[in-house]
């Protein structure tokens, strides 16, 4: 390849969705944010709804300003968060805005199956039962909102349904179904067992795409509204953010463990085939669909959205932007023996006031009984979630049967140096922080096989390692039993 490709990724998180553009030499890749908007949830009377058409209208809005740097948009792919979609009726029309996974009707759905039905949907489909997968918002849907569901013919994931407004195609992609526990990682299809026990048509899902493979073109109003008379194609890249993070690290060796670090904490390896186990149940482990069908082992825990959550109550107490260096120093302020909390307790979902709630889970476990101090709680959640994140690599070598030396940290947490700097303490890890724009990244190296067919995962995340610049962090692990303190409070 001779000549550069301009190749457009769309990545849509929680917190903010953006337009990155990535320049392929043929040999390495730059990238550029061409546009960033916040993202949020809004609720309207019992609900949490996502604005899809404002982030579609962003989109289309932010093509044009890349046209407008270039002679030429070569590829174009889309990836988002997992789990949440919407539902489309016969004649192609969406029927709601896709509701948040952080509503609660899918969470009462799973609390009314046993131990027993849990553990065997687990075991069909390599799939740990969690509150926020689609299955349960689907079946919540279905009781709450049957006219809804009654109506509906097809069912989009969030990426899918952009990658439908695009050009018209409805199509299933696999990273992010695999996050509805419909699909079985063990089949690569949708479970029939799955959707017979909750009354789901396996007619609702389109056909599953393939990585690497091209969508359709750009619909030709699209072209109108862009102004450009050549086609663009659409490629199907892992979708869900996580697989397309992990296609962008730059590991030569087969052998290695991950931290995906955003709104959420995805902490797991790269296999081949899932493990499905006792002991990867009893470790709260799941067997997600990866990159051009690789399985990601991993744990799916709260990451940055807690200490986010924090920074904002604090800037509207202060009436200040702080710094996340100034955030830091406040936790730097407290001395003592660091009280600590269950990250992944449902307490911290999505309280109204996170602060309030750290603090009194620290004074209900006896942790600390003065008044509220912003340092105690912001040094439990950085000291919590590096624990997390030691107890969980423990677990996942146990029950794969593998150790590993290092550590890479994709995503936006990827430049938090002090969770960074704990995490090597707390596992004696070696840790490398990748870049902030690992899923742009994992995104725009899949569509280069729409250009070179015949490129392999290996291939690309040799171009991925000539195109970014890593940190590392590494110390002796510190034994101070705070890891297992921490373990004791799950």
């Amino acid at each position: 390849m001779n000549t550069i490709k301009n190749i457009i990724s769309l990545d849509c998180g929680n917190s903010s969705y953006r337009v990155v553009l990535g320049k392929y030499d043929g040999n390495k890749i730059t990238t550029e944010v061409i546009a960033q908007e916040s993202n949020g949830m809004t609720k309207v009377q019992d609900y949490y709804y996502w604005d899809l058409y404002k982030i579609f209208d962003f989109f289309i809005k932010s093509l044009k300003e890349v046209l407008g740097k270039v002679d030429k948009i070569d590829s174009i792919g889309v990836c988002t968060w997992g789990v949440d979609f919407a539902l489309y009726d016969k004649d192609k029309n969406m029927l709601s805005n896709p509701l948040s996974y952080r509503n609660t009707i899918g969470e009462k759905s799973l609390n009314n199956l046993s131990k027993d039905e849990k553990d065997k949907m687990f075991y069909d489909t390599g799939i740990l039962c969690d509150k926020i997968n689609s299955v349960f918002m689907l079946n919540g849907i279905k009781e709450k909102m049957p006219d809804i569901f009654e109506k509906a013919d097809k069912l989009l994931m969030i990426p899918d349904i952009l990658n439908y407004m695009l050009t018209g195609v409805m199509i299933n992609e696999p990273s992010e179904l695999s996050t509805t526990q419909l699909l079985s990682s063990i089949t690569k299809d949708i479970s029939l067992e799955i959707c017979n026990k909750f009354g789901i048509p396996k007619e609702l899902f389109s056909e599953i795409g393939v990585h690497g493979d091209t969508i359709d073109n750009l619909l030709p109003s699209i072209k109108d509204e862009l102004g450009i008379d050549y086609d663009i194609p659409v490629i199907l890249v892992p979708s869900h953010d996580t697989a397309s993070a992990v296609v962008a690290i730059p590991s030569m060796d087969d052998n290695f463990a991950f931290i995906s670090s955003g709104t959420w904490s995805l902490i797991g390896a790269e296999l081949d085939e899932p493990v499905v186990t006792k002991e990867v149940l009893e470790s709260n482990l799941t067997n997600e669909l990866g990159a051009f069908n690789k399985i990601t082992i991993l744990k799916n825990s709260a990451g940055m959205f807690i200490i986010q959550r924090i920074k904002k109550e604090y800037d509207e107490i202060t009436k200040r932007d702080n710094s996340w260096e100034e955030i830091n120093n406040i936790a730097d302020m407290y001395q003592g023996e660091v009280p600590l909390i269950n990250i992944n307790n449902i307490r911290f979902f999505n309280p109204e006031h996170m602060g309030n709630e750290i603090h009194n889970y620290l004074v209900e476990t006896n942790q600390h009984k003065g008044k509220f101090d912003w340092s105690i709680v912001i040094k439990a959640v950085q000291e919590s979630m590096a624990c997390c994140y030691a107890q969980t690599i423990n677990s996942l070598e146990k029950v794969i049967g593998k150790e590993f030396k290092e550590i890479f940290i994709v995503g936006g947490g990827s430049k938090n140096i002090v969770v960074n700097e704990l995490t090597a303490k707390r596992t004696g890890k070696k840790i490398i922080a990748c870049s902030k724009e690992s899923t742009s990244l994992g995104n725009i190296v899949v569509q280069i096989k729409h250009f070179k067919k015949e490129i392999s995962l290996k291939e690309m995340r040799e171009i991925i390692k000539k195109s970014i610049d890593l940190e590392e962090y590494h110390v002796e692990v510190e034994e101070n039993g705070i890891v297992d303190r921490y373990s004791r409070l799950i």
